[in-house]
């Protein structure tokens, strides 16, 4: 049993409200690895020079997010979106809370090439900002559904 919401049945392989939620967490996971490496690995090559700029736009998307899923719970008239939400409340608020929390230790660092911490930081905000954007791609497909 993946989910065990009510009007969720799950049960023998049968996935009525598209609650995906050990696929949706690994999948988010290795996503997040994957882009944290990438940028980190542009990062110390100095192919990117305005980090600043990618830790600004992770944060106010995060914080956008946040309150846009008050809107999403309300999406459908027959509550399902806000079923949606509930089964994917695990990723969607750990991919948010990291990305606001990482990237505002960011933004109140000063972030050089050279700098261990720097790595470090830029490496955790990448990972929950794809975190928190491939968690909000199984919202869509849940609700879409």
């Amino acid at each position: 049993m993946i989910c065990n919401y009510e009007n969720c049945r799950c049960e023998s392989g049968k996935n009525d409200c598209g609650c995906m939620k050990g696929i949706m967490i690994l999948v988010s996971i290795i996503g997040g690895l994957v882009f944290a490496a990438a940028a980190v690995l542009l990062f110390i090559n100095s192919f990117i020079t305005q980090v600043n700029f990618f830790v600004w736009t992770a944060l106010i998307s995060a914080l956008v997010y946040l309150f846009a899923l008050i809107a999403v719970s309300a999406a459908k008239p027959d509550g399902s979106a806000g079923l949606c939400v509930r089964c994917n409340s695990a990723g969607l608020f750990t991919g948010i809370f990291g990305t606001v929390f990482s990237g505002a230790l960011a933004v109140s660092a000063a972030l050089a090439v050279g700098d261990i911490f720097s790595i470090i930081i830029l490496a955790l905000t990448a990972f929950f900002f794809a975190f928190m954007i491939i968690s909000s791609l199984f919202l869509v497909k849940c609700i879409t559904e």
